[in-house]
This record gives C-alpha cells, sequence and structure tokens, in this order.
C-alpha cells in the first residue's frame, strides 16, 4: 500500500528536520534555553512512531514482512529456475 510508505518517509523526514533543527540551535549557542533537548525529543518521539507504526502495518497486514535470504522462504528453500 502506497500510503503507508508515505507515512513512513513522512516520519523519517520529520524527524531528519528535527535533528537539523537540534543541530542548529546547539550551533547558535541556544542550548541553555533547552532548544536542543527538546528537538532531540521529538526527534526520538519520530523515530519510535516509524517503528510503532510499522509494527501495526505488519499487524494489520498492509505490509508484508519478507525474508532477508533470497535463497530460502520461510527458512525454506526456494528452487531456483535454470536459465
Amino acid at each position: 500500500m502506497w500510503w503507508v510508505k508515505l507515512i513512513v518517509i513522512v516520519l523519517l523526514a520529520a524527524a531528519v528536520v528535527s535533528l537539523g533543527r537540534a543541530l542548529m540551535a546547539l550551533v547558535r549557542n541556544e542550548g541553555k534555553e533547552g532548544k536542543t533537548m527538546r528537538a532531540l525529543a521529538w526527534r526520538v518521539g519520530f523515530s519510535a512512531a516509524v517503528f510503532i507504526f510499522i509494527l501495526l502495518s505488519m499487524m494489520m497486514g498492509w505490509i508484508q514482512p519478507h525474508d532477508v535470504n533470497p535463497t530460502t522462504l520461510y527458512g525454506e528453500p526456494v528452487q531456483q529456475q535454470e536459465r
């Protein structure tokens, strides 16, 4: 589903933007006001939201996990087609 990918990309982009805001607050020496910590807390929140959304998407059946090894499917060897 394309909208699941869109939500994940938007959340990851928000995490990157928040990380950039934290860097800018740190460079401008606004760390004493708590802006750096607040931006980093938002970044952690966005990252956690991505993780939870991916788990929820798998549980709801919106996305399907796949094996890392292309020669196996669910731990069983896959027969390769001869070329």
